[in-house]
């Protein structure tokens, strides 16, 4: 089991690490939703996506430095929320707690760095392993949305998680 995460700022050089990891239309819906689907999925569209002004993208390194997930903190115009989007963790590294560890990471860097009441995130129906995670670290089911999002020949419910934040002072001034 892994027991080092370091988040830092994602960086454009682990954009093809982070895109081979989607290896199919499917993989693309659990990880983005709706994001990606109008188009082709390629390391340059992701790039630009990167780019985006209300998107911060996050790494998560093992202790060898390599890239074990990601995930991004997305300011919207509603100014007492923020969402975390895309998390996703490294295939062959599932089921060792780093989504959980990773995700803790940039709650607190949420809650230190920013203003805001509560944080969201979605999550397909289906994704038992991602909805316990997410429970575990106090996300509530706030709503459902039937049939939003269609994997293969399933359409399938998207469920919107909460989680109230505490406020925390930034100790590091």
């Amino acid at each position: 089991m892994l027991n080092f995460i370091k988040v830092v700022p994602f960086s454009d050089v682990w954009v093809p690490t982070l895109c081979s990891w989607i290896k199919n239309l499917n993989d693309l819906v659990y990880w983005s939703g709706n994001t990606f689907s109008k188009q082709s999925f390629t390391t340059k569209i992701f790039s630009d996506h990167l780019r985006k002004a209300e998107i911060s993208p996050f790494a998560g390194l093992n202790d060898k430095g390599t890239l074990v997930a990601y995930g991004e903190i997305v300011r919207n115009k509603c100014e007492d929320r923020l969402n975390l989007c895309r998390i996703i963790v490294h295939p062959n590294q599932r089921g060792q707690g780093i989504g959980k560890r990773f995700t803790k990471v940039l709650i607190d860097k949420i809650q230190v760095m920013e203003s805001c009441k509560s944080v969201r995130l979605n999550v397909l129906s289906s994704n038992h392993q991602a909805i316990a995670c997410y429970s575990s670290l106090g996300f509530k089911k706030y709503g459902i949305i039937p049939r939003a999002r269609r994997v293969g020949k399933t359409e399938l419910d998207l469920i919107i998680m909460s989680k109230t934040l505490d406020f925390k002072i930034n100790e590091e001034n």
